[in-house]
């Protein structure tokens, strides 16, 4: 009768733990989360931020999230090929968005903020609740439904800085390589381009030119820094300027300092309507 008893409990507490673990569907990808972070953001009300939960189906890399300017957009960084990660944005103590990033069928999703939330614990240190659906829906040809439960402390984040008027150093940084390249000067290109645009050994003298000739079709022929923020050894800036054709562009620019030199990380150039 003991033994009886026992595994009845068992089943019962295991049953709990797989509920508590929750789950997300959309489309051909569904996965049970592994990891969860969570912090706040500002909103318009200086003494109401929100608080935002982020699951994955893998595990995090906090401290890369931490030091990030955006700590969401670092995590949908670390997806890789594979992984997923969906943001709960607690909208009011009864209501949660969902936005996210699913590597496995390379889809960025947002499905609003009218979903159902459930809050348990709400304080300066610690969030515990849920966000559902509840019903299965659908966006477009995909159909979706969630149960997102988190029991987390709250992650305190470095709030980034704005740049200088001038781009400050990232922003200098920037400028120079754009004319670096377009007067094929290794010197100083070489110390704010990515590594994945780094040939290794140096390209030699008769090659140099076409390496900065196709270096030069992914970078503004002209730019000038308006805005961008920074935080600890990133920056993020936005930039404006003409590209290889004379046409008006604009963009963001990610860059981090690397043994003293800011170099780009990646950038995300566009036609100025």
């Amino acid at each position: 009768m003991f033994r009886t008893r026992l595994g009845i409990a068992l089943l019962a507490l295991c049953s709990r733990l797989m509920a508590a673990s929750g789950n997300f569907h959309f489309g051909k990808v569904k996965f049970e989360p592994v990891d969860t972070f969570a912090y706040q953001i500002d909103t318009k009300d200086p003494g109401k931020p929100m608080t935002v939960v982020v699951l994955t189906s893998f595990k995090i890399d906090k401290p890369a999230a931490i030091e990030a300017i955006d700590p969401a957009g670092n995590i949908i960084g670390q997806t890789g090929e594979k992984g997923s990660a969906v943001i709960v944005r607690l909208v009011a103590p009864d209501k949660c968005g969902l936005s996210g990033y699913l590597a496995p069928t390379a889809k960025q999703i947002d499905l609003g903020e009218s979903f159902t939330a459930k809050t348990t614990v709400s304080n300066a240190t610690r969030i515990s609740g849920e966000c559902a659906t509840t019903k299965p829906e659908k966006m477009f040809d995909d159909a979706y439904d969630f149960r997102l439960p988190y029991d987390v402390a709250l992650t305190p984040i470095v709030k980034p800085t704005p740049v200088p008027a001038d781009g400050g150093d990232p922003g200098k940084a920037y400028v120079a390589l754009v004319k670096a390249i377009q007067s094929s000067d290794w010197n100083v290109a070489h110390l704010h381009l990515s590594k994945e645009q780094m040939p290794d050994p140096k390209p030699k003298a008769g090659d140099l030119k076409n390496y900065f000739e196709g270096l030069a079709l992914n970078y503004p022929k002209t730019a000038k820094v308006t805005a961008g923020l920074m935080k600890g050894n990133f920056a993020n800036i936005e930039i404006h300027g003409t590209d290889h054709d004379g046409k008006k562009i604009k963009g963001y620019v990610a860059m981090k300092k690397v043994s003293g030199q800011w170099a780009v990380l990646d950038q995300s150039l566009y036609f100025e309507q």
